[in-house]
């Protein structure tokens, strides 16, 4: 019992991570509100499997191999910031062939016959090329991992941080497919879109840079 208030500590620091809004929280809401709410739950499926990936490799001790690794750092910096600069284009471009449709622009649905494990992937690319994940990861087993920690907290860790992470995800992604948001969603849809581009391309950036 002398982990306990070590997990629910660690619990609480996933979580105000898991729900400030980043880059997994873009990705989950504009694929809801562009595409279509299957394409959002398949963004969120793939962000809780990276979180499987993640808390699984910290409990082993990758992640503390790959923060000290500047080589992996760099790439996953690059790979992970293009890929959300990329993403950013395409809603600021989006946004633009949408000039002079009028208020009421239809969410299209080009994109909603996609395979599911298409959405999926991009999900779990978007939470793996994150290269602050390792640093925070390893930080929050900093406070429960020790030495002689019994082999059920890191149990706990892995099966908690990845309940909370796919419930949250998959709720956004329910939310924001829902038909009140969506007739916001059209209504406003050049400058939303034009501000989630706007959003993913400076994370894109800031990623990159630091």
């Amino acid at each position: 019992m002398e982990y306990v208030p070590y997990l629910l500590t660690a619990y609480a620091i996933f979580a105000m991570a898991v729900m400030s809004p980043g880059p997994n929280f873009l990705a989950v809401t504009s694929a809801s509100m562009t595409v279509s709410r299957r394409a959002g739950l398949g963004i969120a499926l793939g962000i809780g499997t990276g979180t499987i990936c993640w808390s699984t490799m910290t409990v082993l001790g990758l992640t503390a191999i790959l923060a000290a690794s500047e080589e992996v750092a760099i790439a996953l910096r690059w790979i992970g910031g293009g890929y959300l600069i990329y993403m950013g284009f395409m809603a600021l471009r989006s946004a633009y062939k949408s000039r002079g449709q009028g208020l009421e622009v239809p969410v299209s649905d080009a994109k909603a016959d996609r395979p599911l494990w298409r959405y999926v992937r991009r999900g779990l690319l978007v939470q793996m090329s994150n290269p602050k994940a390792a640093l925070f990861w390893f930080s929050i087993m900093s406070i429960v991992l020790r030495p002689d920690a019994p082999g059920w907290v890191g149990l706990a860790i892995v099966l908690g941080t990845t309940t909370f992470s796919f419930g949250w995800h998959l709720a956004l992604a329910w939310f924001f497919s829902t038909e009140a948001v969506m007739r916001v969603y059209r209504r406003a849809y050049r400058a939303i879109q034009g501000v989630m581009g706007t959003a993913f391309v400076l994370l894109g950036g800031r990623m990159i840079a630091n």
